[in-house]
């Protein structure tokens, strides 16, 4: 497997853990999915993912709230990490694609 791709299915699956432990069951199966197609090498995973950002209710909107697993900030700044490089990494393998 590409190691873009790897790297990419790996930070999904982190951001969909993050978002099931803080009470957003609709996005982290939404990722979960993703996770499995792309690690499927199936390019719908990416192009479905990429669909998640921009727009109102887009997983750009989502804010955490604090729980065992850190504090509001902490988490936050976390998963905004992971967000934005699994956007950039998506963006750079789908501009490959094509």
């Amino acid at each position: 497997m590409h190691p873009d791709i790897a790297r990419l299915s790996t930070l999904v699956e982190e951001a969909s853990s993050i978002l099931h432990a803080h009470a957003h069951p609709s996005w982290a199966t939404w990722l979960a999915q993703d996770a499995r197609r792309i690690r499927a090498l199936d390019f719908y995973g990416i192009e479905h993912l990429l669909s998640a950002y921009g727009g109102m209710g887009s997983l750009n909107d989502v804010v955490l709230s604090a729980s065992q697993h850190g504090t509001n900030k902490d988490i936050n700044e976390r998963f905004d990490t992971v967000r934005q490089q699994i956007y950039e990494l998506a963006t750079k393998l789908a501009r490959e694609e094509r």
